[in-house]
């Protein structure tokens, strides 16, 4: 409760004085000017963010850039009803109280993220870098019908900066806390008249915030070399061709799980300090993603248009880390392997009939992907349950799904206020799985890990048929406020766990059920004071039935549950341009998540028996959040400089139930962020000095727990502490 009263106190004396600085300025004859349009394809079509209806967030690249928030995780602060958290280089994104608890890789993301329109199917991808960002879009409540599989809970769109007419280009140097440096920057411009090129790239080390011990070693910093290329063809005034590839390889220690509370094993060599860990095993890890496509536009007539994008992605991630987090040797996991290999095509015919808009789409997908769990036991535990020092278990599961669409969407003015709009996607998904299960013991070999696996492999195979419909009705109040109201549907597919050791998850009985998502909302856009001030709201209800939860059963590491859950709540976000020189944006939400109908065991606990959680928080779904911004511009005008902008960000998160069960050790407590930032510009506003400061009052606040019964200890991660950066630019 101090930290988080001291960090209040941070952020409004910091951001009061601008508050009454600009009503001042108000006052005067200084006019404000509009909050600026915002031009989104949340619907696959260029539209006024105020438009669309669909609760939808969107941040500019340079915005995100100014303020330090260079990833995902990062971003996730300005974005309303989205939680984020990581744990052994796993990203769970939960928007609305609708997310991924699974960190071992087994299931699929719940919140779509597509980069220049190429979806990322794994949960490892989420990390990359937004590199060259024109913008970012964040789409809450599912969007099944345009956006297909997983998009459960909402999908996010990075849209990339695209080559540009003239010849252009930026150099940045990057330093700042814990030995940050880091240089990046791109060129773009004109081949020929018809042919143009952006090439745009950079690298980052930055040591970690995680200390280990005795080794010194720092985990969760950054070494991070990233590039991409784009051309743009136009071999006619109608036709545009896309070419883009991207390359990113991280290779900074990132996988780890610290110690939330200390463990049962008889020593001392321990530690449940945040951000402290005592080691004797090593730490590694790497990740590459390679992402190539082709996005052909072509513009048949003044009222159709056909898209087409052609895409393809190549990532891998292995880790390696010291499990128990002990001095002991008593388990850990060596080359922990996340391979996924997928292609997808996209046609989208778009039309324009006046009263009558609609888009008619097919999408085709494959990936191949593997998860490869292997577990050592060291001398310290090993004897104890009768096996050889260096015994390895090696759990596996690889799949191949092939995924085909087709959809369709219609928007209808019936009268120049009233429109309707009906949305329908058919899905077939097919799914083959490989389950693995083998045992390494010292002097013998590699032997099967249960009587069944004695030939290898065991394959099941999956389909489903899933009618993905959505239906809207919007209504014109006035020229600057628009209603609307929606039904639609989410879906997730169904998996493979890994094998639990006892032989309870082998085969057709380790399937898990797919996720599907009945969700209703109504919400208001609005415009106020000549366009001024923006007011959106958004109501929503959610029916959620299967949601995919894991609980951890040695010796796997995660085996997934089916349980229902019911989603209903507020959403608020407003902008308001107080005058040309200062601008206010804030965002409340008010969310009740809560299981419905669902039964599971608490090893933590096991005196409790199979606990009926019927009306328990849902993780990562806090009751209440909100942000404040403001940055506030004073106009310099001297020979060498133009301005500085000034900015504030506080962000506000009630309780965070974490793992279901929903005990002190399996939550945060309500916790404040505040960040701060300055960006000072040239006088020809081709050079700029930006400084940020996230995390002012250094909160420590974690981001995810899980309960591991030999060792009888929580384990986790925190959430970065307190840094601060600079980034030097110049354009030319």
């Amino acid at each position: 409760m101090t930290n988080t009263i001291r960090n209040l106190f941070c952020a409004t004396a910091f951001i009061a004085p601008w508050m009454v600085c600009g009503s001042a300025l108000a006052a005067d004859a200084a006019p404000a000017t509009e909050v600026e349009a915002v031009v989104v394809t949340a619907e696959k079509r260029g539209e006024d963010i105020q438009q669309v209806p669909i609760a939808v967030t969107a941040v500019s690249g340079v915005e995100l850039a100014d303020r330090g928030q260079m990833n995902l995780r990062d971003i996730a602060a300005a974005i309303p009803n989205l939680m984020w958290s990581e744990n052994t280089g796993t990203t769970m994104i939960t928007i609305r109280g609708v997310g991924s608890t699974v960190n071992s890789g087994l299931t699929e993301p719940t919140i779509a993220v597509f980069v220049d329109g190429v979806y990322l199917p794994r949960s490892t991808m989420a990390t990359t870098r937004s590199l060259d960002l024109d913008r970012l879009e964040v789409l809450r409540g599912p969007q099944g019908t345009l956006y297909g599989r997983n998009a459960t809970g909402g999908a996010i769109n990075f849209i990339s900066q695209a080559p540009t007419e003239t010849f252009t280009g930026m150099a940045t140097l990057m330093t700042g806390s814990r030995s940050d440096a880091g240089i990046e920057g791109y060129v773009s411009g004109p081949i020929t008249d018809r042919v143009l090129f952006r090439l745009s790239g950079g690298t980052e080390k930055q040591t970690g915030f995680v200390t280990v011990s005795p080794s010194g070693e720092h985990l969760n910093g950054t070494d991070v070399d990233y590039v991409r290329g784009a051309l743009r063809l136009r071999p006619t005034d109608d036709l545009t061709i896309d070419l883009a590839a991207r390359y990113e390889r991280q290779t900074a220690p990132n996988a780890y799980q610290q110690l939330l509370t200390p463990t049962n094993l008889a020593t001392t060599a321990q530690t449940a300090q945040p951000n402290q860990i005592i080691a004797n095993d090593p730490f590694s890890f790497k990740t590459e993603t390679t992402i190539g496509s082709a996005t052909v536009n072509w513009k048949i007539s003044d009222r159709l248009s056909l898209k087409s994008i052609t895409s393809y992605v190549d990532h891998s991630n292995t880790e390696t880390f010291d499990a128990d987090s002990t001095g002991l040797s008593v388990f850990n996991t060596a080359n922990f392997y996340r391979p996924s290999k997928s292609e997808g095509q996209e046609f989208n015919l778009i039309g324009d009939n006046g009263r009558l808009q609609w888009l008619l789409g097919a999408f085709f997908f494959h990936e191949n992907s593997d998860v490869v769990f292997p577990l050592a036991f060291g001398q310290d535990f090993a004897p104890l349950i009768g096996l050889p020092t260096g015994t390895q278990l090696t759990q596996s599961v690889g799949s191949k799904t092939t995924s085909y669409a087709l959809f369709g969407n219609l928007t209808y003015a019936v009268t120049d206020r009233l429109k309707l709009e009906f949305g329908l996607r058919y899905n077939d998904e097919r799914q083959v799985f490989a389950q693995g299960f083998t045992i390494f013991l010292p002097g013998v070999g590699v032997v099967p890990g249960e009587p069944a696996f004695a030939n290898g492999p065991i394959t099941t195979k999956t389909s489903s048929h899933k009618f993905l419909p959505k239906i809207g009705v919007q209504y014109q109040l006035s020229d600057e406020a628009n209603l609307y109201a929606s039904y639609s549907v989410g879906y997730k597919s169904g998996g493979e766990n890994l094998e639990g050791g006892s032989g309870e998850s082998i085969g057709a009985a380790g399937l898990y059920k797919p996720e599907e998502l009945d969700a209703y909302e109504v919400g208001l856009k609005s415009r106020w004071l000549d366009r001024r001030l923006t007011a959106n709201f958004a109501a929503f209800y959610y029916k959620y039935t299967g949601l995919q939860v894991t609980n951890i059963v040695p010796p796997s590491s995660g085996f997934v549950q089916s349980a229902d859950a019911r989603n209903y709540g507020l959403e608020g976000e407003v902008t308001w341009k107080a005058t040309s020189n200062l601008r206010i944006d804030a965002s409340a939400t008010w969310l009740h998540a809560r299981f419905h109908d669902f039964h599971s065991f608490d090893d933590a606990n096991p005196g409790l028996g199979l606990q009926n959680l019927d009306g328990h928080p849902v993780p990562e779904a806090p009751d209440v959040t909100f942000n404040l911004g403001a940055d506030y511009t004073i106009p310099l005008e001297t020979r060498f400089l133009s301005s500085l902008v000034l900015r504030g960000d506080v962000r506000y998160s009630d309780r965070v139930v974490l793992r279901w069960f929903g005990t002190p050790e399996d939550s945060q407590a309500a916790y404040t962020l505040v960040n701060l930032s300055a960006k000072l510009l040239s006088a020809d506003q081709k050079t700029s000095l930006d400084v940020f400061l996230n995390n002012v009052g250094d909160t420590r606040y974690k981001l995810y727990s899980f309960y591991i019964a030999p060792v009888g200890a929580y384990f986790g991660n925190y959430g970065t502490p307190r840094s601060w950066g600079l980034r030097l630019s110049h354009r030319f």
